[in-house]
C-alpha cells in the first residue's frame, strides 16, 4: 500500500483559499470510535470563512504561518504560527487572515464512528 496522498487531486477552493480534505484514520482509546479528517487551508490577507458551525464534528485549528483572528461564539482571539485551538461541535466560529501574508493552517475535524460524509458547514444566523 502506498501511504502517499496526491494532494493536487484532492484540492478544492473554499473560503478564498485552497483546501485539501481526506479521511485519515479512526483514533481513540477505543479503536474505530472516531474518525478524523484534515483540511490544509490558506487564506489571503483580509479573507476568511463565514460564521458557521459544525453539527457533527469537533474542529481543531493549527496555524502553520501567518496571523489570524478567530471568532468563537462572539469572542475574538489572535492566532499566530503554532497556535492550536479546539472548537467543540455546534460552536459558532470563523477564521480570518488578519496579517499581511498568506495564512496557512490545518483544520482537523473529529466525528463519531458513523461519520463518513462531508463535513457540514452550517451558516450562523
Amino acid at each position: 500500500m502506498n501511504p502517499m496522498i496526491d494532494v493536487d487531486s484532492l484540492t478544492e477552493s473554499v473560503y478564498g483559499g485552497d483546501v485539501v480534505r481526506s479521511l485519515l484514520y479512526a483514533a481513540s482509546e477505543q479503536p474505530g470510535t472516531r474518525v478524523v479528517r484534515v483540511a490544509m487551508a490558506s487564506a489571503e490577507p483580509g479573507r476568511g470563512g463565514q460564521l458557521h458551525h459544525h453539527p457533527r464534528t469537533d474542529e481543531t485549528y493549527f496555524i502553520i504561518s501567518g496571523n489570524a483572528e478567530l471568532e468563537l461564539d462572539g469572542e475574538h482571539y489572535a492566532l499566530a504560527p503554532s497556535s492550536c485551538v479546539r472548537i467543540p461541535r455546534g460552536t459558532r466560529h470563523r477564521i480570518t487572515n488578519s496579517g499581511t501574508e498568506t495564512l496557512r493552517y490545518l483544520a482537523f475535524h473529529t466525528g463519531d464512528a458513523e461519520f463518513a460524509g462531508a463535513v457540514e458547514h452550517v451558516k450562523a444566523v
